[in-house]
Order: structure tokens, then sequence, then C-alpha cells
């Protein structure tokens, strides 16, 4: 009697706690596809051609993110931008230790920034107007690389990579994707905080508590009933003896 009774009472337990147990936090979870992408948060991350300190090409716009083609030792494979009409995709490595795995897919990724270059040409040659003494060239920027107290940007041109003089007033937006996925967190596990202790937010459901309400009732009914089954189990071992 006393086992059916304890088993009982442990199977109430774990519903009650089951309904009552919070909700786990919902999170973006990445594409079907499986795609992985890392958060650069730091201002010295850089892009590097291979697997070799002395390979960096350009330092990753901080805020932005690199897909992650996979993981080797030390150092990511990464992917950044992509092909377009003034852009390339480039295929590198970044340290993963300079990144920030997220569970998420950005929406936008990768700074797409463009900008122009004037080159001047030197026109003592002909007083003809009919020489073009300017030439204009549309150039996509993908990282900043300094050398002492001199500033770079990597940029494409045309078809060609390479470096020129970092424009003074250069500026560009943050992505605040990632920033948002944090205080999103937090505003998720605020909630639950303050719906476990009763402060807010309306706490169960009215399933919910429609059904503890059923359980707490049966409790003492069911009890009552085994009780009663056992002790008519007695008087009737009672009365054959």
């Amino acid at each position: 009697m006393k086992k059916r009774i304890f088993a009982f009472c442990a199977l109430f337990l774990y519903v009650l706690l089951l309904f009552l147990s919070p909700k786990p936090l919902r999170l973006r979870t990445a594409s079907a596809d499986g795609d992985v992408y890392a958060c650069v948060c730091q201002d010295n991350a850089f892009f590097y051609a291979t697997k070799n300190e002395n390979s960096g090409l350009f330092l990753l716009p901080q805020t932005y993110f690199v897909k992650i083609l996979s993981v080797e030792g030390e150092y990511c494979r990464v992917e950044y931008l992509y092909d377009g009409e003034y852009t390339k995709k480039l295929t590198g490595y970044a340290k993963k230790e300079e990144l920030t795995f997220v569970d998420f897919v950005p929406n936008e990724p990768y700074l797409r920034h463009l900008f122009e270059v004037r080159y001047t040409i030197d026109g003592s040659f002909s007083n003809d107007d009919a020489f073009l003494d300017q030439i204009v060239v549309t150039c996509a920027y993908y990282g900043d690389y300094k050398i002492g107290s001199k500033s770079y940007c990597y940029v494409l041109r045309g078809e060609s990579f390479g470096y020129i003089p970092k424009p003074d007033g250069l500026y560009y937006q943050e992505n605040t994707e990632y920033a948002d996925y944090l205080a999103k967190l937090e505003e998720d596990a605020a909630a639950s905080v303050e719906q476990d202790d009763g402060t807010k937010g309306e706490g169960m459901s009215a399933a919910q508590i429609a059904i503890l309400v059923t359980l707490c009732l049966l409790v003492p009914i069911l009890a009552a009933l085994v009780l009663k089954t056992s002790k008519k189990n007695v008087y009737d071992i009672e009365e054959k003896d």
C-alpha cells in the first residue's frame, strides 16, 4: 500500500513540476542548409590569405560577419562578401579566437561600402578641352590596413584588388544585428525571471491551471480510495481466519 501511495505521489510531483517549469528561450537558429556565421566583435581581427599571421590582407570591419566554411585548428576558413557588380567574394582565413560564433543567420552579414576615387592627369601637354584630365573609379571597400601611422584601404578597383590611402572622412554604418540579438536574449531572460517571480506576465495558461486544480482535487480522493481498499482487504482476511 505504501509503495502504491509513494508511486502516485511521485507521479503527481513530476506532472506538477512539468507544468510549473519555465519555458526555454526561443533562439534564432541557423538556416536549414547549415550555414554558420561569426561576428567580428574586435577591431583587430584580420582577414588572412593563408593560415599565417604574415599573410594578413585587411582588418575585417567590426560588427559585421564572416561565413564559416571550416574550423582548422586556431584558424577558421571563412568567406567574406559576395560576387556583385562592384564586389567579389573572398575566401581566406581568420583566427578563431577573434571571432564570435552566432546561432542565427544575419540578414546583412557583410559590409558593402562603395566610394569613388578620382585620379587627376597632368594636362600641361594640351590645352584642348577634348582631352580628359580626370578619371573617376568606383572602389569597393573591404577593410583597413595600417602601416605605422598611415592608414590604407584594401579595395576592389575594377577587376583588381589593392591598397589605396584611406580617404578622409570614410564612414560606414555599424551592423547592429548581433547587438540586437543579445538585447533580445536579455529581454527574454528578464521576462522569464519576472514571470517565475509572479511580478509580471500572465503566469500559467488557463489550461495549465485547470489541470493543476484537477490533480490537486484528485489526490485526496485517490488516496482515500487506496486506503479504503487496503482496509477492506484486511477485514476480508480477518473474517477468513
